[in-house]
């Protein structure tokens, strides 16, 4: 019967400290969690929108996929100038945009902005050959379209060509035909350029003799003054630059619809801004650390309050208490929330593998990596346990199972019940805690059950649990079998002799019996079975 009595008491205990292992597992998710579904939600939708633009600019460059125009480069940089630009001020949370005009009409703009500038595009083989075209007055535009004419008995006035274009009939012919536009050229074609056009105004304004020419060299200068080789806002957004040869590879790829925008290292992970990201990861480090911190607190909390209302006075001990459980929970979840934040972050941009970036833009996987890392962070404080020493194989074995039915309670509940509720975080939090004592519940019962089966089987459960066959001190002491142990050995000590006077001792009569002893199988210490009084 006190067998049956002290079997019970333990089983109770080791139910109450699976119940209690539950909870703590759950303590230790909970603001892991928040800080990690916070960052998610707030580095996703920024590394998001850059994802959107980056699309954007992959979508419009296959787009010329069958295309066979062979100036195809010209457009392929009006496309490249306008979404890198995009991409660029998405990456500084900017709203600055550009746009492409797809316009043929003369002196058209290629790509105009929301601040007001706009841009004429030219892409050829040289940077003269660049720098000139964007300094050509209307009236070259003339004289280039009559003697494109087969039928030169109906040639248009200078005023019927301007009407033609959609321009004022009373404009200046000498006026340049990007007037107002900046003037954009590839990349590495603007040191010639340069030259090419302080050679050319240098010419103009030798020539005195054509007053024209004087003119021609204004334009020049406009074109000079307003030269560039990107895009770029008020505050700061810039176009990538682009060369004269990357656009015509770029051209050849577009056309086959293989335009890959990693190529050129345009991703989420090199064009976001590593500084806002940094500051959200630490904050989600902070958030999860006030959690944890406060719900570590929130038990000694109780106490205080409970021994106030009974002593009447504040336990200096209970202050203590309370301080030790927030730097500790404070500290742990720093640690786990900012180690959390930074893996579905790095997951979001890509730099963990095209797999686990999609899985991050589901609700599940914030979740699942507070588990994870939870789980991993016990499995090494255990590891560091075992190296020293003060926990065996078997504990070891024995904690690590638990702490991942435990997991599996967490992270199942949780998101069965955001599944059903549709409340992200509160329903997670609440589905989680009875998912973590679920498991702690449902790992002590298999425990059980298992141990028990091994008690009367001998089963050994491939080497988890250890039989011992070995007799208990207590049975070898009563079968007069000398038993060692350090704590046994005693000195002799000296007494005094003592003289006593005799008296008469009465002998009792002792029957002859038989010291039966019964012996049980039984759990000796951690997973290990053997005999026990």
């Amino acid at each position: 019967m006190r067998g049956k009595i002290r079997k019970t008491v333990k089983m109770r205990k080791t139910v109450k400290k699976n119940f209690r292992n539950g909870i703590n597992y759950f303590v230790s998710e909970l603001g892991v969690y928040v800080g990690a579904e916070r960052t998610r939600l707030t580095n996703g939708e920024y590394l998001n929108s850059i994802q959107v633009e980056i699309d954007k600019l992959t979508q419009a460059m296959n787009d010329f996929k069958g295309n066979n125009n062979p100036q195809l480069k010209g457009y392929i940089a009006e496309v490249w100038h306008t979404y890198t630009l995009n991409i660029n001020a998405a990456a500084n949370r900017s709203t600055e945009r550009a746009s492409m005009v797809n316009s043929n009409k003369l002196g058209s703009v290629d790509v105009t902005t929301c601040w007001g500038e706009d841009y004429s595009l030219k892409y050829y083989k040289n940077g003269a050959s660049s720098a000139m075209a964007q300094g050509h007055p209307l009236e070259w535009a003339y004289q280039r379209y009559i003697h494109s004419l087969k039928d030169k008995s109906n040639i248009p006035s200078r005023r019927d060509f301007l009407l033609m274009n959609g321009i004022d009939p009373n404009t200046d012919m000498m006026l340049g035909m990007y007037e107002g536009q900046a003037r954009l050229i590839p990349s590495d074609q603007i040191k010639d350029a340069i030259a090419a056009l302080d050679k050319q105004i240098s010419k103009e304004l030798n020539n005195l003799n054509n007053p024209d020419r004087e003119k021609i060299a204004k334009i020049l200068q406009d074109v000079r003054s307003k030269l560039t080789d990107h895009i770029s806002s008020p505050i700061g957004d810039q176009s990538m630059p682009l060369t004269e040869n990357d656009a015509k590879v770029i051209a050849t790829l577009s056309k086959e619809g293989k335009f890959d925008p990693k190529r050129y290292d345009i991703t989420v992970a090199k064009q976001a801004d590593r500084i806002y990201i940094f500051k959200n990861i630490l904050n989600a480090g902070l958030s999860a650390a006030w959690i944890s911190a406060l719900i570590k607190m929130l038990p000694h909390i109780y106490s205080l309050i409970k021994n106030m209302v009974s002593d009447g006075k504040m336990r200096e001990e209970d202050l203590l208490n309370i301080g030790k459980s927030g730097l500790s929970g404070g500290l742990q979840g720093f640690v786990l929330g900012t180690i959390t934040a930074s893996i579905t972050t790095y997951a979001e941009m890509g730099e963990l593998g095209d797999a686990l970036k999609a899985l991050s833009m589901s609700e599940s996987f914030a979740p699942a990596v507070s588990t994870i890392a939870v789980f991993a962070c016990q499995a090494i404080y255990d590891s560091y346990k075992l190296t020293i020493g003060k926990i065996s194989e078997e504990e070891f074995a024995i904690k690590t199972e638990r702490n991942l039915y435990i997991a599996s309670g967490s992270i199942a509940g949780g998101l069965s019940l955001q599944f059903i509720l549709g409340v992200p975080v509160l329903a997670y939090a609440i589905g989680s805690f009875i998912g973590s004592i679920l498991g702690g519940l449902i790992f002590t019962t298999k425990e059980h059950i298992m141990m028990s089966l091994c008690i009367k089987g001998g089963y050994t459960v491939f080497g988890l649990v250890k039989q011992d066959y070995s007799l208990p001190k207590d049975v070898c002491k009563k079968l007069g079998f000398d038993v060692y142990g350090i704590s046994d050995y005693e000195y002799e000590k000296y007494t005094m002799e003592k003289y006593d006077n005799e008296k008469y001792k009465f002998e009792h009569y002792k029957k002859e019996t038989i010291d039966a002893i019964i012996l049980k199988r039984g759990v000796i210490s951690c997973r290990r079975i053997g005999y026990t009084l």
